[in-house]
């Protein structure tokens, strides 16, 4: 009697430290969460009903008090350690990503079945003593229905190891698959035992012990769980995606970007940012569970949330309808506050629109560049079959193609000197119109171009090009002073970036003063000291240089006087902003600043006879625009320039 109560009464303290240990390191999101938690309350239950029974009928005969709470508690014990066969059972479907096998009604109703009739002999017990019966005299007796419990636990106990070791064994990690397996084992043998060795009940403690291998081998918060928005983590999206489509199930992703996250974060501070985040996905949660649908809810700094959905039938565009409006609260805030939050939704079907982890993973994070205008909603399959997207997800093939076939061709976009009333430069700009997919935007190639390392042969295609256009044309008699070439950051931080500039001048005979290099505010920022040894060496060989882009980032007065800059090219937005009066009055200040420090400024994307008009009254040096040309083929930029120059064949 006192080893019984020994082993029982150990166990208790053992399930309250797992229990705390779970609200501890927030383990408490999600299904497999939820199940185990259960698990774990059951267990502690039936440890005490245990001792609670021993103590009872540790002494004979038994009084009438001790009868009724040992019955009482006996009920109890049978009624919880059944459940918790059970609940188990279930447990290793959410745990392994599989829930979807046992989700339809009539799976569930086939396995809960056995489980019925677990509970209807242990409630008819009062009434048949079949299961067991306690009297004072001889206390507590096993009946003979007692080995219909044993032998329905077993039948659950050899689906769930069947099921790990056929169906689970290929994508579950072995020490996770192991301490799954454990719960079963090591209860089997402590059911063995105690059926020979009465005394030496230590059922209730080998269960503390499973439970304890579950914890450290399958539900490792510092791997599933971002406590910092009460959320599961990226890491335990690409493993569950993992797992859902090699079981090859079917779900439903909803995915919800904030696009300006990283503008939020530090206009707010990442403490309040994240609080916001937090309060999304607790509308989130409260939303399905009122529903009744089994989800997941994941994060991926800096702002995009995962929603797995176990139901493919599930009309997530409904519910992100309903969520909209809290959204909206929430942006209204931030907006009083200064700030606007911008979210955008798609829902991906797995495995109907995606069926690889890297493409659902690269999707989830780029689907909002390739949503219809002015959408916030959109389903995967209408932008996987857009062209853009499927000229995205083939940008690797199709660079390659360019660059061994030597797709690339350059483009002249004319510009235009108010005060010489002539076109006496142009802008460079590469084009790629691939034999499949047919033009492809710069805003495609280039950006794929520099995450693959590949702008460099690219970057030295352009620079050979324009500098064999200039050398084959009368450059000078057609009144064109330079040509301007963009330079990407990979090539500003190349050392041997003048030599390359030498080698080309030479082979050409084209001088460095027809050549105007434009790099951009950020491509001076990333690239340091190796970008000022370029402007001063190349500076020093002749070469002028433009800032690009100017009004777009930070951009002063201070820098852009120090930076041996000939050109500032004024962004389109400047251009665009002309239409109200303080838009105006912006441009018409830079236009000023810029001759008051002795620098010519481009005005760049003028598309309108008006912008013209003003930009010419404000004194500025250069138009660039569709208001004068799109971007011409070389051929066609020559014929362009010969005939607005009036310039003699």
């Amino acid at each position: 009697m006192q080893n019984i109560l020994y082993f029982d009464v150990c166990s208790i303290p053992i399930f309250l430290v797992i229990f705390i240990t779970v609200f501890v390191r927030r383990m408490t999101k999600g299904n497999t969460n939820r199940l185990f938690i259960a698990l774990i309350i059951l267990s502690a239950v039936c440890a005490f009903s245990d001792v609670i029974l021993e103590y009872c009928c540790r002494s004979l005969p038994i009084s009438d008090v001790r009868l009724i709470t040992a019955d009482i508690f006996t009920h109890i014990y049978f009624l919880t350690r059944t459940a918790t066969i059970v609940v188990y059972f279930f447990f290793i479907f959410s745990v392994t990503g599989t829930w979807y096998r046992v989700r339809s009604a009539e799976m569930k109703v086939v396995l809960l079945i056995p489980m019925a009739v677990m509970y209807l002999m242990i409630f008819t017990n009062m009434f048949t003593g079949a299961v067991f019966t306690i009297t004072p005299e001889e206390g507590y007796r096993r009946g003979y229905a007692i080995y219909v419990l044993y032998a329905i636990c077993v039948l659950y106990a050899f689906i769930g190891t069947i099921y790990l070791l056929v169906s689970c064994r290929r994508f579950l990690p072995v020490g996770k698959l192991v301490a799954l397996l454990a719960m079963y084992v090591l209860s089997m043998i402590a059911v063995v035992v105690q059926y020979f060795m009465p005394f030496l009940m230590i059922e209730m403690i080998v269960t503390a012990f499973s439970l304890i291998l579950v914890v450290l081998f399958l539900l490792r918060p510092e791997e599933i769980s971002d406590a910092s928005v009460g959320s599961l983590s990226f890491g335990a999206y690409r493993s569950d995606i993992r797992k859902v489509l090699m079981t090859k199930q079917k779900v439903q992703i909803a995915v919800i970007s904030f696009i300006n996250a990283r503008e939020l974060q530090s206009y707010f501070g990442e403490e309040r940012y994240l609080f916001y985040v937090s309060h999304v996905i607790k509308q989130l949660n409260m939303m399905f569970h009122r529903e009744h649908i089994f989800f997941d809810i994941y994060f991926e700094q800096p702002g995009t949330v995962y929603i797995m959905v176990d139901d493919p039938n599930y009309d997530i565009e409904d519910a992100y309808k309903r969520l909209a409006e809290e959204l909206r609260r929430s942006s209204d805030i931030a907006a009083s506050a200064g700030e606007r939050i911008i979210p955008r939704a798609c829902n991906i079907v797995i495995p109907d629109d995606l069926s690889d982890i890297d493409e659902i993973i690269k999707f989830g994070r780029e689907f909002h560049t390739q949503m219809p205008q002015g959408r916030i909603f959109a389903k995967a399959a209408e932008i996987i079959s857009s062209r853009d997207y499927k000229v995205m997800s083939n940008i690797d093939t199709i660079l390659s193609r360019a660059i061994t076939q030597n797709k690339f061709r350059m483009y002249y976009q004319p510009i235009y000197s108010v005060e010489q009333k002539k076109f006496v430069s142009a802008e460079a700009l590469i084009r790629l119109n691939d034999e499949e997919y047919g033009f492809v935007s710069p805003g495609i190639f280039i950006p794929a171009a520099e995450k693959r390392g590949i702008i460099i042969p690219i970057g030295d295609f352009v620079l050979e090009d324009v500098h064999r256009f200039i050398s084959d044309i009368d450059f000078e008699k057609l009144g064109l002073e330079y040509i301007e070439i963009n330079l990407s950051v990979a090539q500003c931080m190349q050392e041997e970036l003048p030599g390359k500039l030498a080698v080309l001048s030479e082979k050409y005979g084209v001088s460095p003063d027809k050549i105007n290099l434009e790099i951009t505010e950020t491509t001076y920022e990333n690239t340091g000291n190796i970008m000022e040894f370029n402007l001063e060496a190349l500076s020093g060989m002749g070469y002028t240089f433009s800032l690009d882009d100017y009004g777009t980032g930070y951009s002063n007065m201070h820098r852009v006087s120090k930076l041996p800059l000939k050109i500032i090219k004024l962004d389109k937005t400047l251009v665009d902003g002309m239409a109200s009066e303080e838009g105006r009055s912006i441009v018409r200040n830079t236009v000023k600043m810029m001759r008051d420090i002795d620098k010519e400024l481009v005005a760049e994307g003028v598309e309108t006879q008006t912008e013209l008009h003003s930009l010419e009254d404000m004194g500025c040096h250069f138009i660039q625009g569709y208001c004068f040309s799109k971007p011409l083929p070389a051929d066609e930029f020559v014929k362009f320039v010969r005939e607005h120059n009036r310039v003699n064949a």
